[in-house]
């Protein structure tokens, strides 16, 4: 096994190796808005807090309130910055465990994640403090004490040590630290935890071991051939394994710089590349389509677009890899930068099923996939390949599209299993299969296998590049003032990935006020830990439900007939758009204006599926 032969594949090692060469010492690494930290400090400050988290590690181990043989678990709370990065490095020299909690979780949701994961060290930052000062009381392991800030001293009033004074405190102890007490590293042990979401409503967490780490890093370098002349664009959250899997460890491996942003933002792209001569980037989601939207807002035209930057001196931007950009996107991003290659993949935070799109492969698929990569139907057959006509329609959708799965068991060194979660690791790994939940079909060409993708099966949405169950929804509208019965769902997006949407039967005498639910949604995500994306894109009412002789509502019927008031002139659908305040009918004028922007974006054939 890799784990007996091969113990020095780790992410320790990997910092070593990458980030402490002394030949990459004064070569820039992360520049962070006016600041750039050279790979040599950011070698130093990884060191200072691995020294740091050991040293709190042997103070448990000394009050018993850890084993000798256990690792010190550290939670992160907050957006980008270097500190997040120091603190990662730090992890993983130290043989820590860092769970990178996403900062949409809020009230008894982010409490109970952190309570499962044990933590015994919790890092935020000014910005985030607010909402885990409201759930600290409800986390019996973290005190002011084990928690502690990222950044610099602000001088506000609370109770609670940043990390620097907290690393210079440590450093004047003069306690004798034993670097032999420290567990030896397994490289099939997780060395960082990203969340997704779990089918009973936690947030799951995806175990990054070491190996994994060092591999995935491996494969994106392997395809795009990063240098230490290229610059990289992080922008999406450090929370979501994208932004490490394809971001951060290719563009380490590779030797090169990146700017790391807080929060990404399409109306600081342009500058942002010409400015740091960015070359590559990592995307989850939609922001490609962002970044189109403000680029042709600011130049009157794509064509204005492509004249303006695709040969622009300072334009050296050459590659995206990433996912959620639908076709029309990547040919536009393209043409506008003069780009050689958005390489569009699929794959989750467990990473046991990756493709990407590679030059000169079908430029809608998501790349080719071996014979171990199988569609499954609902009683778990294969699916047929599927078909399409002469405008590339699939003809065979219900006997080609299924769930994507993988032949595989449970000791594999991609993913074997949730944190501490044996009962969703069970339900991902059945009858030798890991089931991805996601739905999607394969198409023939030349004898090569190419995955399309589909969306998500009825208990899972993907909206903005993130996954969540059906439930998370569910648990929130079934409770909006008047509701009797509800059901969620995943829909078409006009951009990308899906929307949400529930659909609804009141209670005897209620009517549906499209404002009242509005601001009582909003109120559940400032005060009730109700995730921004959870909050609902559409709402159809319905007089009532059918059920089952099992007493259960049939989703799928709803999940196809969507919010396409054209094909089922029927439904009474409510709708909100960005920046809305309050839901609105869909008309038909309204769902005309939706339509031309599917057609736009070539996603039409999502609502003709209806």
């Amino acid at each position: 096994m890799i784990r007996d032969y091969a113990g020095f594949v780790n992410f320790r090692n990997m910092i070593k190796l990458l980030v402490g060469l002394p030949i990459r010492a004064k070569r820039p690494f992360i520049i962070f808005e006016d600041t750039t930290y050279t790979y040599g400090q950011v070698y130093a400050q990884a060191g200072r807090y691995a020294a740091f988290f050991e040293k709190r590690r042997q103070q448990l181990v000394e009050q018993r309130a850890l084993a000798p043989d256990q690792r010190l678990k550290i939670g992160i709370y907050q957006d980008n910055s270097p500190e997040y990065l120091f603190a990662a490095f730090g992890a993983g020299l130290s043989n820590s465990i860092l769970f990178a909690v996403n900062t949409g979780f809020r009230g008894h949701i982010l409490a109970d994640v952190i309570n499962q994961a044990d933590v015994r060290l919790l890092l935020t930052n000014d910005e985030s403090l607010d909402f885990l000062g409201r759930v600290l009381t409800d986390i019996p392991n973290i005190d002011n004490r084990d928690m502690v800030l990222l950044g610099t001293p602000s001088g506000a009033g609370h109770d609670y040590m940043y990390l620097i004074q907290a690393m210079n405190q440590a450093a004047g102890q003069k306690a004798q630290f034993n670097r032999k007490s420290l567990p030896p590293i397994d490289n099939t042990s997780p060395v960082l935890v990203i969340y997704t979401s779990g089918t009973t409503g936690l947030p799951k967490g995806v175990p990054c071991t070491h190996l994994k780490m060092v591999g995935a890093g491996a494969v994106v370098q392997s395809a795009v051939h990063l240098t230490k002349h290229d610059r990289g664009y992080i922008s999406m959250p450090l929370f979501h394994s994208n932004a490490w899997y394809v971001g951060i460890l290719p563009l380490m491996i590779g030797g090169a710089s990146l700017v790391l942003k807080r929060r990404f933002s399409a109306s600081a792209f342009e500058s942002d590349i010409l400015t740091h001569g960015v070359t590559y980037m990592n995307y989850v989601g939609q922001p490609l389509h962002y970044i189109i939207a403000a680029l042709e807002k600011k130049y009157g035209s794509g064509e204005a677009v492509t004249k303006a930057l695709a040969n622009h001196p300072d334009n050296r931007f050459r590659i995206a890899y990433g996912n959620g950009a639908p076709v029309v996107d990547r040919r536009k991003i393209k043409q506008y930068l003069g780009m050689d290659h958005v390489y569009e993949i699929y794959g989750s935070t467990e990473a046991v099923i990756t493709t990407a799109n590679k030059p000169g492969e079908p430029e809608d698929s998501v790349g080719r996939v071996p014979g171990s990569v199988v569609i499954l139907d609902e009683e778990g057959r294969p699916c047929e390949p599927g078909r399409v006509d002469e405008k590339g329609r699939l003809l065979n959708y219900e006997r080609a599209v299924g769930e994507i799965c993988k032949k595989a068991d449970r000791n594999n060194l991609r993913f074997d299993g949730y944190f501490d979660n044996e009962k969703d690791t069970g339900k991902k790994f059945r009858n030798g299969y890991y089931h991805s939940g996601d739905l999607g079909h394969i198409r023939l060409m030349n004898g090569r296998r190419y995955l399309y993708f589909n969306g998500r099966t009825d208990d899972w949405i993907r909206k903005d590049g993130e996954n969540f169950s059906a439930e998370n929804v569910l648990a929130f509208a079934q409770k909006i003032p008047g509701v009797r019965l509800a059901v969620a769902y995943g829909v078409p997006c006009e951009v990308s990935d899906e929307k949400v949407m529930v659909a609804v039967q009141m209670a005897d005498g209620a009517g549906f006020d499209p404002h009242q639910a509005f601001d009582w949604l909003t109120c559940q995500q400032k005060d009730c830990g109700m995730d921004p994306k959870w909050m609902p894109d559409y709402i159809r009412v319905v007089e009532a439900f059918t059920l089952t002789n099992t007493q259960k509502i049939l989703v799928r019927p709803f999940k196809c007939q969507h919010f396409n008031i054209e094909r089922h002139p029927d439904m009474t659908v409510y709708f909100r758009q960005r920046g809305d305040t309050c839901y609105h009918l869909l008309t038909t004028e309204a769902f005309d204006v939706i339509k031309q922007r599917f057609q736009e974006t070539g996603r039409q054939e999502l609502l003709e599926q209806a």
